[in-house]
């Protein structure tokens, strides 16, 4: 990241990262998470605002400066993951409501929720923005409806190619007019999971993991034959 004045110029990297360990480069990798991000960023415009301002460049964006938010809005269809935070790990361990979600007894690991759920999170201790003034009331619901409509969109969009948004993250700031912009990446396999819809159905009867085409598969390994 530079930083330009009024503008920051974002450089995505080909760097493969899990439990907070950079663990290899992939060529290309960061051509492709930036190009995915702006066709996301061109065809959300309609949801809200973002800051990107250019490309001069496949793996380069330059970006409105804000004033950001401290906090993922993630957004959640499914009860699946394997990092600590992860959805099915918390529920695994008897957590029934979570962010404010009550989930019921009885949920498989992969299975689909009853409705998307908004479980936004900071590294703050006790995880309240609003009380700790990281956003007022107003601003988290205008995000929170935000990261909502965006992953039913995105959701929308996967199934028309044969795919499942599982779950995401969105970060928002607000710019010098004081708008809530959308930054940072959107809908890309390295901030979003993603199924191959066709297998789904059949691997989830049979308890296996579905295909997917995301990282988990890196974090599936590091769970299974080490302590990452």
């Amino acid at each position: 990241i530079y930083d330009d004045g009024d503008y920051l110029v974002l450089i995505t990297t080909d760097r493969l990262s899990a439990f907070d360990r950079n663990l290899a480069s992939i060529p290309f990798k960061g051509q492709v998470l930036n190009e995915t991000s702006l066709w996301w960023f061109n065809n959300t415009q309609h949801i809200t605002p973002n800051a990107i301002v250019s490309s001069p460049d496949r793996n380069v964006v330059i970006a409105k400066k804000c004033s950001v938010f401290p906090i993922e809005f993630v957004v959640r269809g499914y009860v699946t993951g394997s990092t600590d935070t992860s959805l099915w790990t918390v529920y695994n361990k008897g957590v029934r409501n979570y962010y404010g979600n009550e989930l019921s007894d009885g949920l498989v690991k992969n299975q689909k929720l009853p409705a998307n759920i908004l479980t936004p999170t900071t590294k703050a201790a006790d995880h309240d923005m609003v009380e700790r003034g990281f956003m007022t009331q107003a601003d988290f619901d205008e995000a929170s409806m935000k990261a909502l409509s965006l992953f039913e969109f995105g959701q929308r969009v996967a199934k028309e190619h044969g795919l499942i948004l599982v779950d995401t993250k969105y970060e928002f700031g607000r710019s010098s007019d004081g708008s809530i912009l959308l930054i940072d990446e959107i809908h890309t396999p390295d901030s979003s999971r993603y199924w191959l819809a066709g297998s789904y159905e059949e691997r989830f009867k049979k308890g296996m993991e579905p295909e997917n085409v995301d990282k988990e598969f890196l974090r599936l390994w590091f769970k299974e034959n080490c302590n990452p």
